[in-house]
């Protein structure tokens, strides 16, 4: 049995780094963090794009697209990966997943496999995996069920924190878990109609009791 685990916002607390190179683009632009506009990183949890909020606080639609554009450019360049932190969870739940006899899988979308290899590692949490696979970042949902097909088998589970982990999962028949403490809210999951987790042990919890249950 194979736990396919996503990164972002399930193992992997990277929200600083995006907020930081967002006010870094509008700094470099001479332009004001509007304070104003919707807490930026709860108007995107709620499934809202960098750009929508760029236009929600009062930029062009050409402005938004350029910064949007640029900080997608940025989003893995050193100075800003080095922001992320495994959260507090991350290494116990992957100890008690192996625990339980079941591999572990990290599958990601990002661009760059290299840097994120180099921050699993510096956040101790590679060696506790079995296997890392990165695909692209456009078409994630598709690029996961691709990269996972022919491989599912009865008993496997993936976890995630946004709509692709959970649409990857659909394709592939896999039973899926999502968190709303990533990139994705509670309130954007209920009016999904999709029950979520605030923390992985309530992850484990749950992957463990409906195991016993089938």
């Amino acid at each position: 049995m194979t736990l396919y685990c996503d990164v972002d916002g399930t193992l992997l607390d990277s929200s600083a780094r995006h907020e930081t190179l967002l006010r870094d683009l509008l700094r470099e632009d001479g332009l004001p963090w509007p304070a104003e506009a919707p807490d930026y990183l709860t108007y995107k949890a709620d499934g809202h794009s960098t750009r929508a909020w760029l236009e929600q606080a009062g930029l062009t639609p050409e402005q938004a697209a350029d910064i949007a554009a640029r900080w997608q450019a940025r989003i893995e360049t050193a100075p800003y990966l080095a922001q992320d932190r495994a959260y507090p969870d991350a290494v116990p739940f992957l100890q008690a997943v192996r625990r339980s006899g079941r591999s572990v899988v990290l599958i990601s979308a990002r661009q760059d496999a290299q840097a994120l290899r180099a921050t699993l590692e510096r956040c101790e949490l590679l060696l506790l995996a079995d296997e890392l696979l990165v695909v692209p970042p456009l078409h994630a949902a598709a690029e996961k069920a691709a990269r996972l097909q022919g491989r599912i088998a009865p008993g496997d589970w993936m976890v995630g924190d946004t709509e692709a982990d959970r649409q990857a999962a659909e394709r592939l028949g896999l039973p899926c878990m999502v968190l709303h403490r990533g990139f994705r809210s509670r309130r954007y999951w209920q009016q999904q109609g999709v029950e979520s987790f605030g923390s992985l042990p309530q992850v484990f919890a749950a992957m463990t009791d409906q195991t016993k249950e089938e």
